[in-house]
């Protein structure tokens, strides 16, 4: 048992376990065919989710996670909850509603125990799915003494949950409630990985498949969230960066600023203005002039950085439905709205209006140096727009002197892998590499605005002389990309048998170049060709 089992498992930790009520309220079973559903706009209860068939993800609050067949998922009280899929497709959902009470002398952990199930993965050859059927069978007959049945059900349910949660996952969790008690405290890895009962390596791996981040980055995440709050209450800066673990205020400035874009002088400045980015595109733009939005949607499910960072300073999640958002941006009242004008039905742009001032970007008919202009001139930062523009061009030329020889060889497709196949890039979604960068293009990549799926047979028309790969991260990406490089087709690609494949790190956002096309993106990509070419 490691030091923190020791000091959780304790007496007090069983009996509340074993005097915890908790029955079953409602329960639905539902089969899916779309790529996007709302769930809950507001969960009524504590709820379990339980996948049968199709990977997916699931957003909780704003938080993306994989969604995986024979895992429970826990939506607490008042979350929002949705899913979504990379395609069309049957699935079949389980939701469980559920009440909780406990004796009153436990009050203080009464909401502890589903939440610290937290993400339960059960094996395929288990009685989950079995459970589930029962508890759902017996529960809508006409008879209601079969409910009995379902809630005896249920707790068998309940039971497999709570002992597939075994010590190594409990360790983890442990880690991280050590983490969020301590985090003003000087905290290494190491200390981490023996409080946890593990190697280093092992803790590591495992603390980011189980959180989806790394543990020092949780931990940053949480100093950085702290010190948000704090400067929003007045602090000094010498204040919060001591409260924050940080002795030094120097060095506390120059972290908060590598990870929230901005110094923190600036971000106590841009509090005053609530700006509310209505579609994706517009929070890429709002960051570029060092604004994070007071209402956006971060509910990406291509990427998640934008929610990782920015989720404790977005106070209104927007959403797919304009209803909700709009609802939404009437409570919160911002100062002002971005939106893009092809994604706004013209019915619900007056509605917006009579929110607050709106500007409505034209998507395809501006270039993105123009939807930073024109969010600049209507936030009235039009000094920063062209001073950050002025960077991001010193920078390319730079980057374009120090082009390696082998980019200059002929025609460059940019290729994503993704689980649904093969995506080539099109003159607009590659212009850092085609325009700013002058790389020549593959033929009939001109014809493409942003992305067009292809087959593998197709590949060789673009007759490519360089082939820039982004392979996505997921596993039914990374064994598209295992057989396309095992084909007979790949090995008579020109650029295959050349050698002049090369391969970006596979950051999340690049899957969707036609919904990253912003400023912000644009600097990021930037600098991930710069160190690709240094290492060439």
């Amino acid at each position: 048992m490691t030091p923190l089992q020791e000091r959780e498992e304790g007496p007090q930790h069983k009996e509340l376990l074993s005097r915890v009520w908790i029955r079953l309220d409602d329960c639905f079973r539902e089969t899916e065919r779309s790529t996007y559903r709302l769930l809950y706009e507001t969960a009524p209860a504590y709820v379990l989710i339980v996948a049968a068939k199709r990977h997916g993800n699931i957003v909780i609050n704003g938080m993306l996670y994989p969604l995986i067949p024979h895992t429970v998922y826990i939506v607490m009280p008042g979350q929002r909850a949705e899913t979504t899929y990379d395609s069309d497709g049957d699935q079949v959902l389980y939701r469980f509603h559920v009440q909780t009470d406990t004796p009153e002398r436990y009050g203080a952990q009464q909401g502890r125990i589903l939440p610290d199930l937290a993400r339960v993965s059960v094996n395929a050859d288990t009685l989950l799915l079995s459970f589930c059927e029962k508890i759902i069978c017996h529960w809508h007959t006409d008879d209601a003494a079969d409910r009995f049945v379902s809630q005896a059900g249920f707790q068998e349910l309940l039971h497999l949950l709570f002992k597939n949660q075994g010590q190594h996952e409990a360790a983890l969790d442990q880690v991280r409630m050590y983490i969020n008690d301590h985090f003003r405290e000087g905290i290494t890895v190491d200390h981490l990985s023996e409080l946890a009962g593990m190697s280093r390596y092992y803790f590591m791996r495992s603390f980011k498949d189980r959180f989806g981040q790394s543990a020092m980055d949780y931990l940053t995440e949480l100093r950085t969230n702290q010190a948000k709050s704090l400067l929003d209450e007045g602090q000094s800066l010498q204040k919060v960066a001591e409260e924050v673990g940080y002795r030094d205020r120097q060095y506390f400035s120059s972290q908060f600023k590598k990870h929230v874009g901005m110094s923190p002088s600036i971000y106590i400045a841009n509090r005053t203005c609530k700006v509310a980015a209505y579609s994706w595109p517009n929070v890429g733009q709002l960051l570029s002039l060092q604004i994070i939005p007071y209402a956006a949607p971060i509910d990406q499910t291509w990427s998640d950085d934008y929610r990782k960072k920015y989720r404790f300073d977005i106070k209104v999640p927007l959403g797919h439905d304009y209803d909700f958002n709009r609802e939404a941006l009437w409570r919160a009242r911002p100062d002002r709205i971005v939106a893009l004008d092809e994604m706004v039905p013209d019915e619900e742009k007056k509605k917006l209006c009579q929110i607050a001032p709106v500007l409505f970007l034209p998507w395809h008919s501006l270039s993105w140096r123009e939807h930073l202009k024109r969010t600049a001139e209507f936030l009235d930062r039009d000094k920063e727009a062209e001073s950050w523009l002025g960077r991001y061009d010193k920078k390319a030329e730079v980057i374009r002197e120090n082009i390696p020889y082998s980019f200059r060889q002929g025609g460059l497709l940019i290729l994503n892998i993704l689980p649904r196949g093969f995506e080539v890039w099109g003159k607009r979604a590659g212009t850092v590499l085609y325009d700013d960068l002058q790389i020549h293009c593959a033929r009939g990549v001109e014809h493409i605005e942003f992305t067009e799926q292809v087959q593998a047979g197709q590949l060789a028309s673009f007759d490519a002389d360089i082939l820039l790969v982004n392979v996505m991260k997921d596993g039914q990406s990374l064994m598209n990309w295992q057989r396309l490089q095992r084909s007979e087709l790949w090995q008579r690609l020109k650029a295959v048998r050349n050698g002049h494949v090369y391969q970006t790190s596979g950051q999340a956002w690049l899957a969707e170049p036609i919904l990253e096309y912003t400023a912000n993106r644009h600097y990021d990509f930037l600098q991930e060709l710069e160190q690709l070419f240094r290492a060439l």
